[in-house]
């Protein structure tokens, strides 16, 4: 990435914009403050850091977004998180690349870990209780495995690499696609989930409605093998069966 330089990848975030919007002192100095504080150090010692940063920088409404693209967060988590990316880039002298990524899934020790494991415990609830779920937001599910892969094949590359790189995977989904196609793995009833298309209402936590990440500059770094992404359905199949 930067020749024989040692590197530091920032995964540390208050991911929630719901738990973010509670606690704004909170959410501001793990997403904001500690990226600065790193940056810092980056610096001082010569480690490249690479600062993991979201779609949510992004206001939604006219997507593809590409690294150069102005960002324009709905939420006080995308705010803190733009402010991460501001604090770690106007650090001039440090060694610094962002990386944005959409919504995350992949193992995790809980489905509560990730906004995409979640929906298991939804659809495996066969109680009687009804969800509303949300088919208005098109979401990119990205596997956190790919992007490890990713992360490691890029620090090999022997050459700078652009400061904001994305990485993303590109089948659409709603919360609601993502129901559905665990209820078909699991062989599973989905009835007692119920589509909402409306946006988001007054009060509640604003959530861009497509904040799809172009890749095309990343793809064209020359990182080997690629981005390397997984098909969704086929991962979580693979996946479900070897845990069962």
């Amino acid at each position: 990435m930067h020749g024989t330089s040692q590197g530091v990848i920032h995964c540390a975030a208050e991911r929630r914009p719901d738990v973010a919007e509670k606690d704004p002192a909170a959410a501001t100095k793990l997403n904001t403050d500690v990226p600065r504080q790193l940056a810092q150090l980056s610096k001082d010692l010569g480690f490249v850091l690479v600062y993991i940063s979201t779609d949510y920088v992004f206001d939604g409404t006219s997507p593809p977004y590409y690294p150069s693209s102005d960002t324009n967060p709905l939420q006080l988590y995308g705010r803190t998180k733009r402010g991460g990316e501001v604090a770690v880039l106007t650090e001039f002298s440090a060694k610094v690349v962002v990386l944005r990524v959409p919504v995350l899934y992949g193992p995790a020790p809980k489905n509560s870990d990730s906004a995409v494991n979640i929906l298991l415990d939804i659809v495996e609830d066969q109680s009687g209780k009804q969800y509303k779920m949300d088919h208005f937001a098109t979401r990119y599910p990205t596997n956190v495995l790919d992007i490890a892969s990713f992360l490691v094949r890029l620090s090999d590359l022997d050459k700078p690499v652009p400061r904001i790189i994305h990485y993303s995977a590109h089948e659409p989904f709603t919360k609601y696609d993502m129901c559905l196609i665990f209820a078909k793995i699991l062989g599973l009833p989905h009835t007692h989930i119920i589509p909402d298309s409306s946006p988001p209402p007054s009060g509640v936590t604003t959530r861009p409605q497509d904040c799809h990440l172009s890749t095309e500059e990343t793809e064209n770094i020359g990182v080997e093998g690629g981005l390397g992404c997984s098909e969704f359905e086929a991962w979580w199949k693979n996946h479900l069966n070897a845990v069962q």
